[in-house]
């Protein structure tokens, strides 16, 4: 059995017969950690083993042996990106939520946008491009009639019908 100090010696100067020591004495210590860390998320076990073991490789010159022994060393570093690896999962999911949200209400804009333009449909050309303007761009009346020309007391009048008008469609179709 290799002693820690050859391991983490001969993995600064990158020796290969001292990685695979650290994988025969720890390598059961990073399997443990992570499936018990990980264990539901078993399709991230596997990369976040070979992660572990890569960034050990890597960083090894950041071991200090008067902190800590090896093996709590590896256990942190083990600990440590298994947090990462959880955080990588919840930020994939709740990008998939938000994702399921985006289509869902696009689904939902579009079943109103459908039913509103049925609705107005009852209405003529100059009344629902006056509710459009108002009740969809939100523009004032006082603008609306401004620009269009007309009197301000007309447009409200026609509002005021118009919204009439489809409270008589929507009772007609038994829409609640």
């Amino acid at each position: 059995m290799y002693s820690d100090e050859f391991i983490a010696d001969g993995i600064i100067k990158k020796d290969e017969r001292a990685f695979g020591a650290l994988v025969d004495k720890y390598g059961g210590l990073i399997k443990s950690i992570v499936r018990y860390h990980l264990s539901d998320f078993p399709s991230y076990i596997e990369d976040c083993e070979n992660d572990i073991l890569l960034a050990l490789w890597q960083n090894m010159a950041h071991y200090d042996t008067g902190k800590n022994s090896l093996k709590n060393w590896i256990g942190a570093v083990s600990k440590y990106k298994c947090i990462d690896y959880k955080r990588k999962y919840y930020k994939e999911l709740e990008m998939e939520n938000i994702e399921d949200r985006i289509i869902a209400q696009n689904d939902v804009y579009e079943s109103l946008k459908e039913d509103v333009q049925s609705l107005l449909a009852g209405l003529s050309e100059a009344d629902r491009e006056l509710f459009y303007r108002r009740y969809i761009l939100g523009e004032r009346v006082e603008e609306i009639a401004r620009r269009s020309g007309r009197n301000a007391a007309i447009l409200y009048n026609r509002l005021s019908r118009g919204r009439k008008k489809l409270k008589r469609c929507i009772k007609e179709s038994g829409i609640k």
